[in-house]
């Protein structure tokens, strides 16, 4: 994992984006799942329209539940100042390890930036708990797996 070469900032900018995306995407099926719904009329199917309706409205909000959780990572990471370093991980960190390398910011699970692996967890995250104030040179054991911290950014 030594030769991971990416920047904190360039993570951070790249999450930022793929959260936005995911938030527009979301944001348009709403639109589109309550255009459908107003323009849905009634028929005399009675119960049918009823049920039709209800599967609407529930698909709208778990999209719209889905909306708040975008805009709440968006808002957790605008909190984050990528350019600050840490001697010691800490929300905000990126860690190298001799597995693989972690931003610890919002739960958002593995993304590729220029070909390179990072996962994305929040800081309540199970494994980011327990390498929360360890520094590069530490070793953790998470589920029978060592982990060798090589850099804290």
């Amino acid at each position: 994992m030594s030769e991971f070469s990416i920047s904190k900032q360039l993570v951070h900018e790249n999450l930022i984006g793929l959260i936005r995306e995911k938030l527009a995407l979301v944001q348009d099926n709403i639109s589109q799942l309550k255009q459908s719904a107003a323009e849905d009329t009634k028929s005399s199917a009675g119960d049918k329209y009823e049920t039709g309706r209800e599967m609407v409205r529930q698909e709208i909000d778990k999209a719209e539940k889905m909306q708040g959780e975008y805009l709440k990572q968006l808002e957790q990471l605008s909190g984050i100042n990528p350019g600050s370093e840490f001697d010691t991980i800490q929300s905000g960190s990126l860690i190298i390890t001799d597995r693989m390398a972690m931003y610890v910011a919002v739960s958002f699970g593995k993304v590729t930036i220029s070909g390179q692996d990072v996962f994305v967890v929040s800081p309540q995250a199970p494994l980011a708990r327990i390498l929360l104030g360890k520094k590069a040179g530490d070793q953790v054991l998470f589920n029978a797996v060592k982990y060798q911290i090589l850099a804290v950014q």
